[in-house]
């Protein structure tokens, strides 16, 4: 499937929310101000190795992308279980490195890849709907080295909800530092994000 346009990206993102809404959580792309507040604090270096899981049709990738460019040697790697997405990524964004995969097995994709332990793990999954959740948040805390980071969002109208009050839980048992960003209201539905830290 072609879809190079933001307008084609946004219709397909839409078709298959309305086709998987627990696996889709939200009705259109992550918008630029929140993918700007997912990598706020972030400070790329050379040869670092960023992860993203659930990229999506790219919203948050595209300005990631941005940032890494005047990177030395940085690499990177795209996480994406929906291989109609992954399709997508990998069209629109041939200079980037995208698995078709699941969170769950970051270290044997790491390894198929040739990549050491990454620096920073951005998340766009809907971890608060996943069975998986416990396993991600827990996998991603032990594969990142001290001073790694991983930065995931949770939308304002779930924030009550037992299960993200568990992914908030999870976040402050396994990393090291749990800090919860001011609302994202410029995004549609307004998000918080959610950085771990460990320390070391």
């Amino acid at each position: 499937m072609k879809a190079t346009s933001s307008w084609a990206r946004s219709a397909y993102f839409f078709q298959r929310f309305v086709r998987d809404p627990g696996n889709v959580a939200s009705i259109c792309p992550s918008s630029r101000h929140l993918a700007g507040a997912m990598l706020r604090g972030l400070d790329f270096r050379a040869d670092d190795v960023i992860v993203e899981y659930g990229p999506g049709t790219g919203a948050i990738t595209r300005v990631l992308r941005e940032r890494l460019r005047p990177v030395p040697r940085v690499r990177y790697l795209g996480i994406e279980r929906e291989a109609a997405f992954c399709k997508i990524l990998q069209e629109t964004m041939p200079e980037l490195a995208f698995a078709n995969g699941s969170a769950e097995d970051v270290r044997q994709l790491l390894e198929e890849h040739g990549l050491p332990a990454p620096r920073f793990v951005i998340s766009g999954l809907p971890l608060i709907l996943m069975d998986s959740m416990e396993q991600i948040v827990e996998t991603v805390a032990n594969v990142l080295p001290p001073g790694g980071c991983f930065h995931t969002f949770s939308y304002l109208h779930s924030y009550p909800m037992r299960s993200a009050k568990r992914l908030r839980s999870l976040m402050a048992h396994h990393f090291d530092r749990f800090e919860l960003s001011p609302l994202v209201v410029r995004n549609v539905p307004p998000a918080f994000v959610l950085r771990g830290v460990q320390v070391g």
